[in-house]
């Protein structure tokens, strides 16, 4: 898979954290630089997690939405 990433150190943390977050066990990962700040990489798994592996997507980035519970309010006296 591929992964954009800063450094060779930024692609193998980002796969080990998002295996790790999707229940993957990762042995070993081989990063090797795949053009301007994209990275390929290669896990290697047990056979049992071969599935998990397939379905982790773990070169897609998770996206966080930031949510207000409540708008803001302007207090001013009117």
């Amino acid at each position: 898979m591929t992964v954009a990433a800063r450094s060779r150190d930024q692609a193998e943390y980002l796969i080990r954290s998002r295996a790790e977050q999707r229940g993957v066990r990762v042995h070993n990962v081989d990063v090797s630089d795949a053009g301007h700040d994209v990275w390929s990489v290669t896990l290697f798994v047990d056979d049992e997690d071969a599935e998990k592996l397939a379905a982790a997507a773990l070169d897609q980035d998770t996206q966080v939405m930031h949510l207000r519970n409540h708008p803001r309010r302007d207090h001013r006296a009117d």
